[in-house]
């Protein structure tokens, strides 16, 4: 349990200092003047000033901010005010928490892809073999390798699968590899009704990979592009109905932190990494209260060549926080009730 807090706790950190760091770098090196670096909601534990601004640890750890003057309606007009730079210095400090995340995940992958890690090896070797099962009865062995199926040869895990799935015969043709022997068996698949295919039963062996500095950060690109577009994939699946709306809030983030840190040093970064990349993505939506929801004001500000009504807009940012929040208590209730 005090494990879980910690890991809880590094999590959170990684997640919400890289963030607020970003906009708050870039708001100094533009002069705007910072009055508050927050570790965390609510009531402030600790604290202490330097400079202009204050950095505090507060109560809740589930989130943070950085107070940049002039982001109130009262103080807009005020020396070092966010409002009083330009257009495109706004928007660089408004993004730059999302771009720090994605940093982050970009080097978690990295240290993920140096450190080395076991998986599916892509070739045709026995890993596993089920008792009592076909592959079982026929006498196979962990580490044979599969070289043909009814003939047809085999390039790999996948294929071979395949093979077996759309086999139409009753009874399958191995041409089998053992050691520096080869051989053929008679099999017959069995019908799996959870998996909804023939089976043989056996699983696929596993291969530690490890990858030099230059191969591992073209990887870790790769990965977060293609986690970007499977989240986003899911979003649009969820909007239009083809898989059901799943959420998970601080709790069932801080379950899935647990179980990954007791599977090991690659889950838990692979698992921040993913998260990172989520905090990253849902801030630059355009949801009032949100990063992404000051960004496309901006961008209207843009287009209209002047600023929308900025009492109008403090009024749907505020709005938009309180429903925020509401919703994040719903998803957190969600969470304790599957717990």
């Amino acid at each position: 349990m005090i494990m879980t807090i910690v890991f809880v706790l590094i999590t959170f950190f990684l997640l919400i200092i890289p963030h607020e760091l970003g906009h708050f770098l870039l708001a100094k090196s533009f002069g705007m003047q910072v009055d508050r670096f927050s570790f965390g909601l609510g009531p402030k534990l600790i604290g202490f000033k330097r400079g202009e601004t204050e950095y505090t640890i507060s109560l809740i750890p589930f989130g943070g901010f950085v107070k940049i003057r002039g982001m109130q309606l009262e103080e807009r007009n005020l020396p070092g005010s966010f409002y009083n730079q330009p257009l495109r210095n706004r928007i660089l400090v408004l993004a730059a928490g999302s771009i720090m995340n994605y940093l982050v995940a970009v080097l978690l992958f990295l240290m993920v892809f140096m450190m080395g890690f076991y998986t599916f090896n892509p070739e045709a070797i026995i890993g596993e073999i089920k008792p009592d099962s076909p592959a079982a009865r026929a006498s196979l062995l962990p580490k044979d390798k599969i070289l043909e199926v009814n003939g047809k040869k085999i390039k790999g895990w996948e294929e071979m699968a395949l093979a077996i799935k759309e086999n139409k015969e009753e009874v399958l043709t191995l041409r089998v590899q053992r050691k520096e022997k080869t051989f053929s068996v008679q099999i017959k698949p069995v019908f799996d009704p959870q998996l909804g295919r023939k089976v043989i039963g056996i699983t696929p062996s596993s291969v530690f990979i490890r990858y030099d500095f230059f191969t591992s950060l073209v990887k870790a690109g790769k990965r977060v592009f293609f986690l970007t577009g499977a989240i986003l994939s899911a979003l649009a699946g969820m909007v239009i109905g083809k898989i059901p709306a799943q959420f998970t809030g601080p709790v069932g983030i801080a379950q899935f932190i647990g179980e990954s840190a007791g599977m090991g040093i690659i889950p838990f970064l692979f698992l921040v990494a993913f998260l990172s990349i989520n905090l990253g993505l849902f801030n630059l939506f355009p949801i009032p209260a949100l990063d992404g929801g000051r960004l496309l004001f901006l961008l209207i500000e843009g287009i209209r060549g002047k600023p929308l009504d900025l009492e109008k807009e403090e009024l749907i940012h505020y709005i938009g926080f309180i429903i925020l929040i509401c919703l994040i208590l719903l998803v957190t209730y969600q969470d304790i009730i599957r717990w």
